[in-house]
């Protein structure tokens, strides 16, 4: 089954493709237009329409904090980024929170395999260090969170106003989508922008210096698709820096940051993306329209951690609930159902996204201490994947990954189901009948030692290390 685009992504799409003049209007003084930097907040809020999800809860602000905070920013920290001082012809620019622990240390596992492989690299995360888990495990990590902090506070002292521009932007471009946003939401989204446009400058400014003392030629960076950074992109680009997005987690042709109209084929907003897509397969391209050419690489933590996986028969008999942070009180029905299903010959664990762990508790107070439900906290899903036999879910890059380390894979009937996974794990569970043909399966005889359909190297393309050695030395031979 072709995967289809959701309503929202299309919308944007249709958008570009017109290519109407506010998308390349630019705020006084900046050097990219306001259209990249919002795409994305535009695109969460079109998909809420025809997806509603249940909100999660921030962590809450405290005045105290962000005073703490801004004191500790200009002082002398060993990992704040404007304090490097090294050449370095490969630089990462991630965010920093795929973390895996390892000996105290933290491993990120988007990039690190890749790092080891890159003479000098250097890694460089917005996220402040050192995290509660521990230090980095490569010692060249820099954090820019104080840099973002010191930045945040120049622009709360500089004259310079663009909200009127913001708003007006901002406001065209909702009545052009003619999309259900209320006016409190379109609010929101200009508050938000005004508040990223004046800090950029301070924040260009200073990572610009950054970039000078690293003086990369290749910088692969997380997220640059986005458009937050888009400014930040045009200035590596103009500098001659080859910019690289490695993937790290599901795309396709809903995923708005890798799909684009004409417009942004232009070369004013063209300036604002990476100059390449790097990812794990084949499959992850198709149906993109993506203005920049796009290699495959593979992933090297999971393909790592497959080879060291014991086989699925020798693994407990576990089946993980992945969750699709969509609706609490559903899934925690759900989950309860198979447990009571499968009546204890199987043992249930729930994973919650990244983003509901904080909160757990309160968002998933039913299955907090229940007994025959295991919450899985294992930060690194791969260490959960190797010691189960099945896996369900929604739409998630995991129920691909958990292919990959032969668990059976099972996903539940979903709107979302066209846009993110299609038919490529069989036919869905739905309702009651679907818990019992699932409970069915898991309990049926020699279910461990029946195999599980592999997953291809279109999905996952083998020799990932070998595939970035050869990639990263062509790039450095052409600059």
């Amino acid at each position: 089954m072709t995967l289809k685009t959701a309503p929202g992504t299309q919308a944007l799409l249709d958008l570009e493709n017109r290519r109407p003049e506010v998308l390349f209007e630019r705020i006084e003084g900046s050097p990219v237009p306001l259209w990249p930097q919002v795409r994305n907040a535009f695109s969460v809020e079109l998909n809420k329409i025809d997806y509603p999800l249940v909100s999660i809860d921030a962590p809450e602000w405290s005045r105290a904090n962000a005073w703490v905070n801004l004191a500790r920013a200009f002082l002398p920290s060993r990992w704040d980024a404007s304090r490097a001082r090294k050449l370095s012809s490969v630089v990462f620019l991630v965010g920093g929170g795929t973390i895996q622990q390892l000996a105290g240390r933290q491993r990120n596992w988007l990039i690190e395999d890749f790092v080891e492989r890159a003479d000098g690299a250097s890694v460089v995360q917005w996220r402040p260090l050192p995290a509660p888990g521990g230090p980095p495990s490569f010692s060249e990590t820099w954090s820019l969170d104080r840099v973002t902090t010191r930045s945040a506070a120049f622009a709360r002292l500089s004259r310079r106003d663009p909200e009127p521009q913001v708003r007006r932007i901002m406001f065209e471009i909702a009545r052009l989508l003619d999309a259900d946003l209320s006016h409190e939401r379109l609010d929101a989204l200009a508050a938000s922008a005004v508040y990223a446009e004046r800090q950029r400058p301070h924040l260009e400014s200073a990572v610009g210096r950054i970039l000078d003392r690293f003086s990369p030629s290749v910088v692969l960076m997380e997220d640059a698709s986005y458009g937050a950074y888009g400014s930040i992109i045009k200035m590596m680009k103009g500098r001659g820096i080859h910019v690289a997005e490695p993937q790290h987690g599901w795309i396709g042709p809903t995923h708005a940051a890798y799909n684009f109209g004409e417009a942004m084929r232009q070369p004013e907003l063209a300036s604002t993306l990476p100059d390449e897509l790097l990812t794990f397969g084949d499959y992850w391209a198709e149906g993109l329209r993506f203005p920049a050419p796009i290699t495959v690489v593979g992933k090297p933590h999971l393909e790592a951690n497959v080879a060291r996986a014991r086989p699925v028969h020798e693994r407990s008999r576990t089946l993980l609930v992945v969750s699709s942070t969509a609706d609490p009180d559903e899934m925690s029905d759900f989950v309860l159902r198979v447990r009571g299903a499968l009546d204890g010959t199987w043992g249930v664990a729930f994973r919650p996204h990244p983003s509901e762990r904080a909160g757990f508790e309160a968002r998933y107070p039913r299955l907090a201490d229940v007994p025959g439900v295991r919450v899985d906290s294992h930060a690194d899903v791969y260490e959960s994947l190797a010691d189960v036999q099945a896996v369900v879910g929604v739409a998630s890059t995991v129920l691909f990954e958990a292919r990959a380390f032969g668990c059976r894979v099972f996903v539940r009937a979903s709107p979302l189901l066209e846009h993110y996974v299609g038919d490529r794990f069989g036919d869905p569970l739905d309702g009651d009948e679907g818990i019992r043909r699932l409970a069915a399966e898991l309990r049926s005889e020699g279910f461990a030692e029946s195999p599980a359909q592999p997953a291809t190297e279109a999905v996952w393309a083998p020799g990932a290390l070998s595939r970035f050695d050869r990639w990263l030395a062509e790039r450095l031979k052409t600059r």
